[in-house]
């Protein structure tokens, strides 16, 4: 479940706001916790789906708003796995019953308590020659540092769909996504340095090194043909409930 919640985590942060053309950034990435690993990455984002390409992890992920599904393509071990949010839901709720309290304890003990609740203009900044404006978020334990781009936004038509699968997400968890939607929701811009930390032993920044506003070619949407495809709900589903 850790990186299907990381990648859930990140896109809340990225997606600042809506209705734009295609976007393109690409960014050198830096930072130590879970899944986090040196290198490039380039995000693709049209209104109806995005994708995340990073070299240090070998690993993308493509995320089809329209249809609910999520994609994570693992490059070293040439696999597909495949997983709606329909899927992603039904799992944290399966997980959330089978470990009961626990799980409320484990989620605020990972994330801290979700009421707490900061956001601060830190001043001015610049990337790639454009100005920005320097924003510190704070939810439960994590912190994040934006430098966000006003001139830009983010093209996702399909975004509360997408949000809402996460604010219902059971317990401690549910209510910190919440929250961190809520408040990324009401800034403008986006986020061409971040620093996020605090959450799950990450301490990761990324940082623009290049911005395109050009249509994004077809090609950068395709699946490998030549990878195996898994049902990632069908095994999580047998996880939960493996047989005796």
């Amino acid at each position: 479940m850790r990186k299907p919640l990381l990648v859930l985590a990140s896109l809340a942060l990225s997606a600042l706001s809506l209705l734009a053309g295609d976007l393109t950034i690409t960014s050198r990435v830096t930072g130590k916790g879970p899944g986090a690993k040196n290198g490039t990455q380039v995000q693709y984002i049209s209104p109806t789906r995005m994708r995340v390409n990073h070299e240090g992890t070998h690993t993308d992920t493509m995320i089809d708003y329209g249809n609910g599904v999520m994609y994570v393509i693992d490059h070293s071990k040439k696999r597909i796995t495949r997983m709606t949010f329909q899927e992603l839901q039904a799992s944290m709720e399966a997980m959330n019953e089978r470990m009961g309290a626990m799980a409320g304890l484990m989620s605020k003990m990972m994330f801290g308590d979700a009421s707490k609740v900061s956001v601060q203009k830190e001043g001015t900044d610049t990337v790639l020659g454009r100005p920005c404006q320097k924003v510190r978020i704070s939810v439960g334990k994590m912190v994040e540092d934006l430098s966000l781009d006003p001139t830009l936004q983010f093209p996702i038509r399909d975004y509360a769909k997408a949000m809402s699968m996460m604010s219902q997400a059971p317990g401690a968890m549910g209510a910190f996504f919440k929250r961190l939607y809520e408040e990324v929701s009401k800034l403008h811009g986006v986020a061409l340095r971040t620093h996020v930390k605090g959450i799950m032993g990450l301490d990761v920044t990324t940082e623009a090194t290049a911005v395109s506003t050009a249509a994004i070619p077809a090609s950068a949407w395709a699946l490998p043909n030549d990878y195996q495809v898994v049902e990632g709900g069908r095994e999580l589903s047998k996880s939960m409930h493996p047989r005796h």
